[in-house]
């Protein structure tokens, strides 16, 4: 095997030279936790420091330091609470169970939160499910309530003790990127015409964008903070711009327009790198459509030279600017409602749990407390294919880890326990940045089996006991997963499709109204395509899935992207008065397509296509054209879904 496989495998188990720094600021309160209470000869509570210490930490991560200090100190009074309830209820087998279970459905109705709010249920109950652990074996409250809150407050010490010094530096090193980003994003329209390397430029800008949105939180002083949104609003207003720039380079447009309109992006995007006034000029022509693009460039050059944005609306941008706690009751209350997927997740994860809960106390299994955080673990997500993917990981990474630790505790002294432990949860943190699942439970499991043998050093036989734990736990996660309460993506798909056709007739219907309500329905139309992208996403992962469907459902994502940067254009540049009966026909081919879309696999007739929905030919207006097409796309994808009559 050559050189280079071998170095590229073993990358693959650490993280980046740049991740290091987190990874340590992970570790440090873990480890330090877990020495300070060990050498005081609470081994225990030393053993749930270290367990906070690591979800708390997890919690912190890619946040900005304002945030970091809030979520951190709502963490550490979840951690005092779930400790105290654990203890105040282990005695009483039923109201344990009952509290467990209680927990668990509060955890399933905040799945759809944002991930840093999500884990205040995951934190809750897993620390529930380990203080139950050491109450029932006769630890002090005092002690491992102590030890918990002394984790926290190392988590945030070494969370927030670089704020005062990379603040600024932080905030500076985001706005560069979301400039930079969309500099690229620019130039990238004349180098390519491929869609998902365009899809990917913009992705990345947004993200980038969401980023610098959030760190906003981080400012102090408010006027700086509303400065970094003015500025990143004018940003975004570009993308749109850039958008519409991606929609005519996919029109039909004259080869010498398409060669001027390059030139004029090439020297763009280069005045935009370097932060200079764009100055760079389009030379008209007589040719077809060019009003638009001119249109389009001096709108994208007043928005960066001279537009100040005085007083953005930030709180209609859905997508960046909503603050934690209106997003946490807009989407509780979408869990709330009865059938939605939350309720199904927060029943799957509650059923889960009793059975693991009755199965430790039938059998008193030694440490069955692993098989009920075994099973919370990998029930982290409500997609059924994200959970057989953790299932599998999580099981095959236990066993590795497990062998690894049964030879270590076989052949190393017990004296360097609490080394063997230390590099354990160093090499957790710096492979939990790859996103390899697997590996980052392989180095967690040898953390947890070096952790516990600190209690009993002579019992090389933990690590064993550990699979078994872990067996059980994802046979029953898997078993509840399959036959007793299915959560598969294809249920869920038509719901999101239909509220994303019908974001696009509300936005087809605004599209004579003013700016403002145009921009509301812009905003609700990309939050749920995000979403519909996201369920899309977990599809893929789903097993036996036919090439043919997930071909399907990738190229309706492409095309109601299409069709939403089309209905951009169509808001930036304004439809013109004398075609009124064309957005007309275009609502009633969307209601069409939304009513049509559930049943479009069975047999039988099909609602009417009413004569006004007619498909049209496609007219030589750019802006309606584009439209037009998008639309009759979609139609055929519905067509193309039609099951054969027999």
């Amino acid at each position: 095997m050559k050189i280079t496989t071998l170095t590229t495998m073993f990358s693959r188990w650490f993280s980046n030279a740049a991740d290091i720094p987190d990874s340590i600021r992970i570790t440090a309160p873990m480890l330090v936790s877990l020495g300070v209470f060990y050498s005081l000869g609470f081994t225990s509570a030393g053993i749930s420091g270290l367990i906070t210490a690591w979800l708390l930490g997890v919690q912190a991560r890619n946040l900005p330091y304002l945030k970091r200090l809030q979520i951190l100190s709502i963490s550490i009074i979840v951690t005092v609470v779930a400790t105290y309830l654990a203890f105040l209820v282990f005695s009483d087998m039923w109201l344990s169970a009952i509290t467990l279970c209680s927990i668990a459905i509060l955890y399933g109705l905040m799945s759809n939160q944002r991930p840093h709010i999500r884990l205040f249920g995951y934190n809750f109950g897993f620390i529930y499910i380990m203080a139950i652990h050491f109450a029932s074996v006769g630890d002090s409250l005092t002690i491992v309530l102590m030890a918990n809150v002394f984790a926290g407050f190392c988590v945030m010490l070494s969370s927030l003790m670089l704020w005062p010094f990379f603040k600024g530096r932080i905030l500076h090193q985001h706005t560069v990127t979301v400039h930079n980003a969309l500099a690229d994003w620019l130039n990238e329209l004349r180098l390519s015409n491929n869609e998902s390397q365009l899809a990917a430029r913009r992705q990345f800008f947004y993200q980038s964008a969401h980023n610098l949105a959030y760190y906003s939180n981080s400012v102090s002083s408010s006027k700086r903070a509303l400065q970094i949104k003015i500025e990143l609003q004018r940003l975004l207003e570009m993308s749109e711009y850039i958008i519409c720039l991606e929609q005519v380079l996919s029109f039909d447009i004259h080869a010498t327009t398409r060669i001027k309109l390059f030139e004029w992006i090439e020297k763009s995007a280069q005045q935009l790198k370097n932060k200079q006034q764009i100055t760079a000029t389009f030379a008209t022509n007589e040719y077809n459509n060019t009003v638009y693009i001119i249109d389009i460039i001096e709108n994208f050059k007043r928005c960066y030279n001279f537009d100040t944005f005085s007083s953005p609306d930030n709180s209609k941008n859905i997508y960046l600017f909503t603050n934690d706690s209106e997003a946490f009751i807009s989407d509780f209350r979408l869990a709330l409602k009865f059938n939605s997927k939350e309720w199904r997740h927060a029943g799957k994860i509650a059923v889960t749990l009793a059975v693991t809960q009755f199965l430790t106390e039938f059998y008193h299994l030694p440490q069955g407390y692993w098989i009920s955080l075994t099973a919370f673990i990998v029930l982290l997500t409500s997609s059924m294919a994200v959970t057989n993917h953790r299932i599998w990981n999580r099981f095959s990474g236990t066993a590795l880890g497990g062998i690894y630790c049964f030879i270590c505790l076989y052949f190393v002294p017990p004296q360097y326990l609490l080394l063997l432990t230390s590099i354990s949860v160093f090499f957790s943190f710096t492979s939990y940045h790859k996103e390899r699942y697997d590996i980052h439970v392989f180095w967690l499991t040898s953390m947890i089996v070096f952790a516990i043998s600190l209690l009993s050093p002579d019992n090389t036989y933990v690590s064993f006991y550990r699979i078994i734990d872990t067996l059980f736990g994802v046979t029953i996660a898997f078993s509840v997963n399959y036959f007793i309460a299915p959560s598969w993506t294809m249920t869920w798909l038509d719901r999101h499709t239909a509220s994303m056709i019908k974001s696009q007739i509300l936005y087809v219907a605004v599209l004579n109204k003013p700016q403002w309500e145009q921009k509301i329905n812009l905003y609700q139309s990309q939050q749920r395509y995000y979403s519909l992208n996201g369920e899309v996403m977990n599809l893929l992962k789903e097993p036996n899935l036919s090439p043919r469907t997930s071909k399907d459902w990738l190229s309706l994502l492409v095309l109601i992207q299409r069709l939403n940067d089309a209905l951009l254009l169509a808001t930036k540049l304004g439809i013109q008065s004398d075609k009124p009966q064309s957005t007309t026909r275009w609502i009633n081919q969307l209601q069409w397509i939304k009513q049509t879309f559930p049943d479009r696999c069975k047999h039988g007739e099909m609602p009417p296509f009413y004569t006004e929905t007619k498909i049209a030919p496609i007219p030589d207006d750019m802006l309606c054209a584009l439209i037009e097409k998008d639309i009759q796309q979609l139609i055929a994808w519905m067509m193309y879904q039609r099951a054969f009559v027999v």
